[in-house]
């Protein structure tokens, strides 16, 4: 739903909508219907409000999530054949140690 849709929606149930983003307009509109202000809060992609209005806008599209993953092989892929690379070279044999001591802190 487009952010004029939701702002004249929340106007109609007495929303001053202001300069409120679409997430922040959508949890007032939930709290006065007197339903859980849930909107984007759904974990791994898993909602169990079937019911609810704003589902369509709230959950991730499958499409997203499909680019997301590619983008993220991609670069797996990159970092592969960048190590690789550098186990023909002594010196970049230590940079790429490094990097992957840099890569398991930030997971931490």
């Amino acid at each position: 739903m487009k952010i004029e849709d939701i702002r004249k929606l929340a106007r109609a149930i007495g929303i001053k909508p202001g300069k409120l983003n679409k997430a922040q307009l959508i949890h007032s509109i939930q709290r006065q219907e007197g339903n859980f202000d849930c909107f984007g809060s759904a974990v791994g992609g898993e909602c169990d409000q079937h019911a609810c209005g704003w589902r369509e806008d709230c959950l991730p599209a499958p499409a997203k999530k499909a680019v997301a993953t590619k983008k993220s092989t991609t670069k797996k892929k990159a970092v592969a054949s960048k190590n690789t690379a550098a186990k023909s070279k002594p010196e970049a044999k230590k940079k790429a140690v490094t990097t992957k001591k840099k890569t398991v802190k930030k997971k931490k």
